[in-house]
């Protein structure tokens, strides 16, 4: 079997989920550059984490009608009864008067009853919180330190109604565990004008250590200089330098839980994170047969991949050079999923095929790779592999001898014809650049110029594969009229066009039975 070809199974991070469902509270810092999807990621927790425990979820910036419209599956959650919609009316008492405001408290899932009596959690913390806030904030505390909690008890809510609203949802849940999240701690801890830091030891005493409440705190900020609160810390992050957002998922921090996959990829597609896992593909045991797809048009052969069909804005045009190009670090057989459909969905319509497969593949590896998605006859009659003569054993009905000495006399337009002259045109020749450099040098290209002549003047297709080392790119490139690259970051295959220009595509795991990967869009 030829190599496995790493690609991605989109997921949630079982290492976020077991964290927060382990024994115990735990607190987890999620920050990040804008637009890397923090909220996203915490409201998909509440989802990850419904059948076990409660949650409350309280925004400092976003209404819940805006949560809403940019997240259309909170409200069948709503309707579901996992994730509530809480309002209280909250007064705030002073000297004076103030004016009754109601106040937006979030999401929350506030289920049952308080079990085993009256459970309360404790309060300590809060309660020299506010006592900072009623003694003037932060900006000079040294005369406002409390001598006892007496001393510094206010009236329940009035300084901090949101915060109180998250005890009374854990207070009402107990002995069960509730998730908190707070997006963003720094704005509430702003609002009241208290260091964020603050704010969370404060929580942390009471709420996770006191009494075993999961505590979410999202950041505004990317800096890490809140990281050392926290139990576990999560770091989202854009990458574009190569004109495209690359999303990625940094486990910097999960206190005792072992973490497998310290980094992920990771979508917004649909309004919700979706990472993916390391994984590798095999051939199976019972592959199934392969069903052809026809072009929806005239100019243009199917990839036999509807996914990049679309990707690449209908398929392969006839007539055409296709480049495929490998990026540094990317191992040649991650294209072969990838070529192995275009090859499939040619031979199973009747279409002549020539390949040259990588330097890493030999004729009987690349035919028995195929085997079982298309019969044996279908193989030996549509598909001719070329290779190099000392490199074939006996004559095999499926193979083409290259005696090596020039290209121009080995790659004649005739003999690929009088080869495949039991199939049908247009025909597809897939050539990995690698081999072909390695048997008549880095000038290959010039040799071969009356047989890709010929080859695009009767409708053909040149599928081009190159990695780093071939010499031939540059100029495969300027004559290529479709161009995609296959990269691999944090460990999953992804690819993306350049000609068309595309979003990055995340490679991953193929249907039962079948090879194609499965190709989702980095949003």
């Amino acid at each position: 079997m030829e190599e496995n070809n790493e690609v991605g199974t989109s997921t949630f991070p079982k290492e976020i989920i077991k964290f927060l469902s382990s024994p115990g509270g735990h607190s987890l810092i999620v920050r990040g550059m804008a637009g890397t999807g923090k909220t996203t990621l915490a409201l998909q927790m509440i989802e990850e984490l419904a059948q076990v425990q409660q949650s409350y979820y309280m925004s400092t910036r976003v209404s819940d009608h805006s949560l809403f419209n940019q997240f259309p599956w909170l409200m069948d959650k709503v309707k579901e009864g996992e994730i509530l919609k809480a309002r209280k009316k909250l007064r705030k008492k002073a000297d004076s008067e103030m004016q009754v405001e109601k106040i937006l408290l979030g999401l929350a899932a506030i289920k049952g009853e308080i079990k085993g009596g009256k459970v309360k959690s404790p309060r300590s913390e809060l309660r020299r919180l506010e006592g900072r806030i009623e003694a003037g904030g932060d900006e000079d505390t040294s005369a406002a330190e409390p001598t006892g909690e007496d001393e510094l008890t206010v009236t329940v809510g009035s300084m901090m109604p949101e915060i109180e609203m998250a005890y009374d949802v854990v207070d009402k849940a107990l002995p069960e565990r509730t998730l908190i999240i707070i997006d963003s701690i720094d704005a509430l801890a702003d609002k009241y004008g208290v260091l964020p830091a603050r704010l969370i030891s404060a929580l942390q005493k009471d709420l996770v250590e006191g009494c075993g409440t999961n505590v979410v705190y999202v950041l505004e900020t990317p800096d890490p200089l809140l990281d050392y609160l926290g139990d576990g810390v999560l770091y989202l992050s854009l990458d574009s330098s190569t004109g495209r957002r690359i999303r990625e998922m940094d486990l910097l921090k999960l206190r005792g839980c072992e973490i497998r996959q310290p980094k992920y990829v990771y979508t917004l597609l649909g309004g919700r994170v979706r990472t993916f896992e390391y994984s590798r593909y095999g051939k199976p045991e019972s592959p199934m047969p392969f069903e052809p797809i026809k072009s929806s048009n005239g100019k243009c052969m199917s990839t036999g991949n509807l996914e990049l069909d679309e990707m690449l804005e209908g398929g392969l045009r006839k007539g055409t050079i296709v480049l495929i190009e490998l990026s540094p670090g990317v191992p040649v057989v991650s294209s072969s999923q990838i070529e192995n459909a275009i090859i499939c969905n040619f031979a199973s319509q009747g279409n002549g095929v020539a390949w040259m497969p990588t330097k890493k593949t030999g004729a009987d590896t690349a035919r028995e790779e195929l085997l079982g998605f298309i019969t044996p006859e279908t193989f030996d009659k549509s598909v001719r592999i070329l290779e190099p003569h000392a490199a074939s054993e006996s004559p095999r009905d499926y193979s083409m001898t290259l005696e090596g000495g020039d290209v121009k006399v080995d790659m004649k337009w005739q003999d690929i014809q009088y080869g495949l002259r039991e199939t049908q045109q247009p025909y597809l020749a897939i050539i990995g650049f690698d081999s072909l450099e390695s048997i008549y040098g880095s000038g290959v290209l010039d040799g071969m110029m009356d047989f890709l002549t010929a080859l695009l003047n009767n409708d053909g297709i040149l599928v081009a594969t190159v990695t780093p080392s071939v010499k031939s790119t540059s100029r495969l490139s300027d004559l290529a009229h479709t161009h995609v690259r296959v990269d691999k970051i944090s460990g999953v295959t992804m690819i993306r066009g350049d000609e068309p220009f595309t979003a990055p595509y995340a490679m991953t795991a193929p249907d039962p039975g079948d090879f194609r990967p499965k190709l989702i869009p980095i949003l």
